[in-house]
């Protein structure tokens, strides 16, 4: 019985003790810190709608540059379709491309004085249509011309008359008395300038259009010019029969002018073309009526290129599929002023106002002979 009793005792003592051990871990474990939980990455949260864009009231070149310095450069790590700069449902905004100035969008028609008496009866009675572009400062120039070569206005067969833009607020008096002088003064609508040309000549075409139209040939020239007007008129006479055509010293495979020094300078803009059309030098050429109106009708449509005789001459010219002859008698540059070269050609060019008058003279040179 002993035995047995301390066999008890000894199995109870070592579960007490067993007990003891446990309860100590578990109160361990409550004071021990709690694992770190697992390193994931977090969900990225969903994207903003997108915000409704302002109105744009930037110019269309300035707020496409603005936006392109604005914008930060994609990283080669960023996805296109979570690019800060596009959006699955948008894309960058496009500049709008230069658009080329039409000839419509800056000619303005009509004459402010268009004295429509210089040409009677709408031309029946002329052979010879002579206008003469000028600027409102050129009046040695003109008076020069009205001494000399501009004699033969006084023909009932010649129609004549100076044409120019209009003229600064400075100069409106002057040529204001002037014209009331002579009245020999066509003013278009369009402001007087070099740049501008190409809108007197238009204006030159529609004044001729409107007021001279039966008139069989138009002579276009410029008041540093002077002109062989029995020479031309026979010139014109043995060409009778020809139509939709131009005369004059004519260019052929000119290169446009692409460096913006240039007074001759042409954008690509106005001109793509590599080579101008064939074309007569501006400053002096002739034409025939029925050419005046088809030219004048198709230069609205095309864009406004400033320098007149390629505009006009060729690009419209070419276009149409009007005719452009070469006459060794339009010299259009200063030659020497030999009786015989006067008298067999048709225009000199580059004639200050004073040797108009020698010009004049050797034209009417009677003793000099000079070979056929």
């Amino acid at each position: 019985m002993v035995v047995g009793v301390g066999g008890a005792l000894r199995r109870s003592h070592l579960a007490a003790l067993a007990a003891l051990a446990t309860l100590l871990l578990l109160l361990l474990a409550a004071r021990a810190p709690a694992p770190p939980p697992l390193l994931r990455p977090r969900p990225a949260p969903r994207a903003a709608p997108p915000a409704p864009a302002a109105p744009n009231t930037t110019a269309p070149h300035t707020a496409s540059r603005a936006a392109d310095t604005a914008a930060p450069r994609s990283s080669p790590r960023t996805s296109p379709r979570t690019s800060p700069r596009t959006s699955p449902k948008t894309s960058p905004k496009t500049p709008a491309r230069p658009r080329p100035v039409l000839t419509r969008d800056v000619y303005e028609a009509g004459h402010s004085r268009p004295h429509p008496e210089l040409c009677p009866a709408l031309g029946a009675h002329v052979r010879l249509l002579v206008l003469v572009s000028s600027a409102p400062s050129h009046t040695s120039a003109r008076e020069a011309v009205r001494l000399t070569w501009g004699h033969y206005a006084a023909r009932r067969d010649i129609s004549f008359a100076f044409v120019l833009g209009d003229p600064p607020a400075s100069m409106r008096a002057a040529v204001d008395e002037e014209d009331a002088l002579y009245g020999d003064i066509i003013v278009g609508r369009s402001v007087d300038s070099y740049s501008n040309l190409t809108l007197k000549t238009l204006s030159m075409l529609e004044w001729a259009d409107t007021y001279c139209p039966r008139a069989p040939r138009l002579l276009k020239t410029d008041d540093d010019m002077f002109i062989n007007v029995p020479r031309l008129l026979q010139f014109a006479a043995a060409r009778a029969n020809e139509t939709r055509t131009v005369w004059g010293k004519v260019v052929h495979k000119s290169l446009p002018k692409r460096t913006t020094k240039s007074k001759y300078y042409v954008s690509p803009l106005q001109f793509p073309g590599r080579v101008f059309p064939d074309f007569a030098t501006g400053p002096a050429y002739l034409m025939t009526a029925d050419a005046v109106r088809p030219l004048l009708e198709a230069a609205g449509a095309e864009p406004y290129v400033r320098l007149e005789d390629v505009f006009v001459t060729g690009v419209l010219a070419a276009k149409l599929g009007i005719k452009r002859r070469h006459a060794a008698e339009f010299y259009n540059k200063k030659v020497a002023a030999h009786p015989c070269a006067v008298q067999r050609g048709i225009a000199i060019h580059m004639v200050q106002y004073h040797e108009q008058f020698d010009l004049w003279r050797k034209l009417l040179d009677g003793k000099t002979k000079c070979a056929s």
